[in-house]
């Protein structure tokens, strides 16, 4: 059955929903928060400029301020859940019995974690081509063709994930192999990376579904099914795991004791069932996209537009890994004990400040494919500029608990390991400093993703990333001395140089001309 054109409304298109009462200013917000959410007769709209359009959908007859708001507040919460699920595992390897399986364990999920980076980068390549794709036919009211995006979205995130899960699983041992890893440490990488590889390809339906569900405004269903995958891991993976307490004269273990595998397993599990979960909600409608069965046959126009979007940015995304796996290889010619758990620990704190910045970028995003979907690239950008505001008070707000409480944010991950303390806590208070800097690039990134003008972003930040991250950290760690912190100080430079770079391109307003 050939897909709807750009003009031709889908006959299942859903009747707009009734709007809700307002509750502490925001409509709706007592029914999310208590469960009430009755329909209030109808308001009178606000009366808008002459000849503006508005959007329709669940961000009809509100403000800006109201829209960003509304876009980021459960994205968000989201983006919190997702981060527990790696701070989860990571704190219960770092309380595995034995001070030396901890070190091994935290070591040996560092590695592990950053190849099992490299599945989701094609996740969220094609995530980005079809938020693009989505939000501009939101925007226009193309119904069909929202849906049709989405059915093509999940098709390519299940088949592109499956490809890259089969690739890591079999090179596992040599990817631990190849970091140095100790005896112990090599096994923990390699079961970890094959266990969680199992779950990749139903992840990909999570993440890519929920980026579809984003993109139409419905920020808050991929909340819930992050909720449920938060609560399967941290049940399986304490309960597979083990989790030693009590004194050092008397420890105890809870759970069966798997260790590393067993962490492994309920991180897989919650992916599992997350994927079914957000699939399922697509298939039957529950939220405003629905994807009918005959959407997941290929359809070769629809799914070229959103690779169109998707492929530079997945030609960024495996470029960046390039990148930082140098660093990785500059962290192992260190030749340092507990740098590599250092490094990931840190690098694993500090990502609770892109937390907020993610969110709202799901905002900036959003809001700039529906106003250019629209025809209005002027609400686009001053949502753009808000969304900056919020996120960074909201990201300084992180780098003062980065500066002045370090050593007890350290000791979370790893409460037994002087090594670890020592590395990482001098790393927090340094990326402190460029908090301004890293708003700015999450913002201006999620513009111009939402605008699909993926290709001048990803020109930008490979070009910075590889003068001022890679060249930069080996000259800063090795010529010069300054060893992990060197590398450290590169990253920094490079996100701060990003900043200055995105700004003035977004200023030319060539995005605004991106075709999705």
């Amino acid at each position: 059955m050939a897909e709807p054109s750009d003009n031709q409304p889908d006959p299942n298109t859903k009747p707009p929903a009734p709007q809700r009462r307002r509750w502490l200013g925001i409509p709706g917000l007592r029914g999310v928060l208590v469960g009430a959410g009755e329909p209030a007769p109808p308001a009178s709209p606000k009366p808008s400029k002459q000849g503006q359009k508005e959007l329709t959908g669940k961000l009809a007859g509100l403000s800006l301020p109201r829209q960003v708001w509304v876009l980021a507040l459960w994205p968000m919460l989201e983006q919190f859940l997702n981060f527990l699920v790696g701070f989860v595992d990571f704190a219960i390897a770092g309380r595995l019995p034995g001070e030396s399986t901890s070190l091994h364990a935290l070591d040996a999920m560092s590695v592990a974690s950053f190849f099992i980076w490299l599945m989701w980068i094609l996740q969220a390549a094609v995530g980005v081509g079809a938020s693009a794709l989505v939000s501009r036919a939101i925007g226009a009211s193309h119904r069909g063709l929202a849906n049709a995006g989405a059915g093509q979205a999940l098709v390519l995130g299940i088949g592109a994930s499956t490809f890259a899960a089969i690739a890591v699983y079999f090179a596992a041992p040599w990817i631990s192999s190849s970091f140095g890893l100790q005896d112990q440490a090599a096994q923990m990488s390699t079961v970890y990376i094959q266990i969680t590889a199992l779950g990749i390809p139903l992840s990909g339906a999570m993440f890519v579904g929920g980026s579809v569900l984003r993109a139409a405004g419905d920020t808050r269903t991929p909340f819930l099914a992050m909720v449920l995958v938060n609560v399967i891991n941290v049940i399986a993976s304490v309960g597979l795991g083990g989790l030693s307490y009590g004194s050092a004269d008397a420890p105890q273990t809870l759970g069966l004791g798997l260790g590393v595998a067993g962490i492994a397993w309920g991180t897989t599990i919650g992916w599992t069932v997350g994927g079914i979960v957000i699939t399922a909600i697509l298939l039957t409608g529950m939220s405003d996209i629905r994807v009918r069965r005959h959407r997941l046959l290929p359809h070769w126009h629809t799914m070229r537009r959103i690779i169109r979007v998707a492929s530079p940015n997945l030609g960024y995304q495996i470029a960046f890994w390039g990148i930082n796996f140098g660093l990785l290889l500059y962290i192992k010619e260190l030749h340092q004990e507990g740098a590599f758990g250092a490094h990931s620990i840190a690098m694993r704190i500090k990502s609770v400040s892109f937390l907020p910045g993610y969110a709202i970028a799901v905002a900036a995003s959003t809001l700039t494919g529906q106003y250019l979907g629209l025809g209005d690239p002027a609400r686009a950008r001053k949502a753009t500029f808000l969304a900056m505001g919020f996120t960074f008070v909201l990201v300084c707000i992180c780098g003062l608990f980065f500066f002045f409480t370090p050593d007890a944010l350290v000791s979370l991950l790893s409460p037994d390991t002087d090594e670890h303390l020592a590395l990482a806590s001098p790393l927090l208070r340094l990326s402190s400093l460029v908090m301004p800097f890293l708003a700015v690039n999450l913002i201006i990134n999620g513009a111009l993703q939402g605008a699909g003008d993926t290709r001048n972003a990803a020109i930008i930040n490979l070009s910075v990333l590889i003068v001022f991250r890679l060249a930069g950290a080996y000259v800063l760690a090795f010529p010069m001395g300054y060893g992990l912190m060197g590398i450290w100080i590169a990253i920094m430079i490079d996100i701060a140089v990003r900043a200055v770079a995105f700004g003035v391109y977004y200023r030319t307003g060539r995005w605004e001309r991106a075709e999705v």
